[in-house]
This record gives C-alpha cells, sequence and structure tokens, in this order.
C-alpha cells in the first residue's frame, strides 16, 4: 500500500473531505483497539493512515485559510 500523494487529495471537494477525514479517524481507533487486543495487526497501517489524514487535515486547513482571506481581500475593497 503506497502513501497517498498530495495532489489527488487537492481534487476532493468539501463533503468528501469531510467523509475522509470522519474515516480515517475511525479507522485510527479500531487499530488501537486491535493493538490492544493483541489481534492481527498491521503495525504499517498506523504509518499510512496517519500520513493520509494529516495531508486530508493540512489541505482543510490551506482551504479555509485561503477562504478566509478571500473575504478579508474583498471586505477591504469594496
Amino acid at each position: 500500500m503506497a502513501l497517498t500523494k498530495y495532489q489527488d487529495i487537492k481534487k476532493l471537494d468539501d463533503k468528501e473531505l469531510d467523509d475522509l477525514i470522519l474515516k480515517l479517524k475511525k479507522e485510527l481507533l479500531f487499530l488501537r483497539i486491535q493493538k490492544v487486543n493483541f489481534s492481527s495487526l498491521q503495525p504499517h497501517l498506523f504509518r499510512h493512515t496517519k500520513h493520509q489524514l494529516a495531508q486530508l487535515l493540512t489541505w482543510k486547513r490551506e482551504k479555509l485559510n485561503n477562504s478566509n482571506n478571500l473575504r478579508k481581500i474583498r471586505k477591504n475593497k469594496v
């Protein structure tokens, strides 16, 4: 399983972004539960999941900052 590319994440809309963030947070929770219960655990999944979650949250924050900056610029022009 390869790590996801940031360019692929930039193509997502807001709804898909929020859904994926929620899905990955749940997946991390289940991985932690598996680790505690000594179930069959694949440790690389922690890294991949955390990496993808960090990318999604970063992109969401960038989009939010860009939209806030645009609002400020528009208010100053008018």
